[in-house]
């Protein structure tokens, strides 16, 4: 058991260790129970709150929706927990403590890595948990208590939580960047019934970006842009529209970071839609100097950005 758990009752922890490997023997093993005694423990919690959290079968174990709520709440204890462990460390020996962020792969392809390195370089003793991915993903991470901070455009698709707050930074059009080749490069501003004849590219578990593209095209009679590639990697996206005629459609300050003698940003007859960038920020680190630190440094960048592309 991690010094970070040892606020959490023990069969709390024996069920957040059994939902996070999604089977018993790894679990048991992570914790250094048999299995016997964790399948004891876990019955006896689902006796005492009269749930069953678990369905077993011979894959593993998976949550039922009671235990996915059962989790949501659980998981935001074991983030409490950690996070006065984290705070008492703080006080005892000065350091600045650790800040989990979640972040898209754009801004942590853009403005993120800088203002991390100088922060820690004023805060030596911090240390930082980096989680990249989409929007959508990290959305349910923070819900689920893992981050403490979300930068994040667009919504949270219904993970909103009474324990966070949300401050706007910025709002940011969607730029369309292609190949230095691409067949409407030079054709001056591009309409949607162009781009509706060459395939897209986007990022993996965005639905929202889907979801708006179809919006798009839709206004004009068409049918949803066809999607040929979807990653989670800013580098795999870009090297696939170098060698196609696929169009990308990213956010303004990565369109103004990928620019170069082989990528292209394509004028545009009307804006495709816009994004707010918003950081949301748990209540338990909101008021830590080096949140508020973070925080002004992260906004100041991202308009320097914007200001520079």
């Amino acid at each position: 058991m991690s010094s970070f758990d040892a606020f959490l009752n023990r069969r709390l922890l024996h069920f957040l260790a059994t939902a996070d490997a999604g089977n018993i023997h790894r679990a048991a093993e992570t914790l250094g129970l048999s299995q016997p005694a964790l399948t004891v423990s876990l019955r006896n919690l689902e006796q005492d709150i009269d749930a069953t959290l678990f369905e077993r079968s011979v894959k593993g174990v998976t949550l039922t929706p009671a235990g996915e709520l059962f989790y949501r709440h659980a998981g935001a204890l074991r983030t409490a927990s950690r996070q006065a462990q984290d705070e008492l460390k703080a006080l005892r020996t000065g350091e600045a403590g650790t800040l989990r962020i979640g972040a898209g792969v754009a801004w942590s392809a853009t403005v993120l890595p800088q203002v991390l390195r100088d922060l820690r370089r004023d805060y030596p003793g911090l240390a930082i948990d980096l989680l990249t991915g989409v929007g959508d993903q990290l959305a349910m991470q923070f819900a689920e208590g893992r981050i403490d901070l979300l930068l994040v455009a667009g919504g949270l698709a219904g993970h909103e939580l009474s324990d966070a707050r949300r401050e706007q930074l910025v709002t940011l059009p969607m730029r369309l960047v292609v190949s230095h080749d691409h067949p409407l490069v030079g054709r001056g501003p591009v309409g949607v019934r162009q781009l509706a004849g060459y395939d897209w590219v986007g990022f993996y578990d965005d639905d929202s970006f889907v979801q708006l593209a179809a919006l798009l095209t839709a206004r004009h009679g068409l049918a949803p842009p066809r999607m040929a590639m979807r990653a989670n990697s800013v580098a795999a996206l870009s090297t696939f529209v170098r060698g196609t005629d696929a169009v990308m459609v990213v956010i303004s300050s990565l369109a103004s970071a990928m620019r170069d003698d082989d990528l292209v940003t394509l004028p545009l007859e009307e804006p495709l839609w816009d994004m707010p960038v918003s950081l949301c920020c748990r209540e338990l680190v909101a008021g830590r100097p080096v949140t508020r630190d973070f925080t002004e440094r992260l906004r100041r960048a991202i308009l320097a950005a914007v200001e520079g592309g």
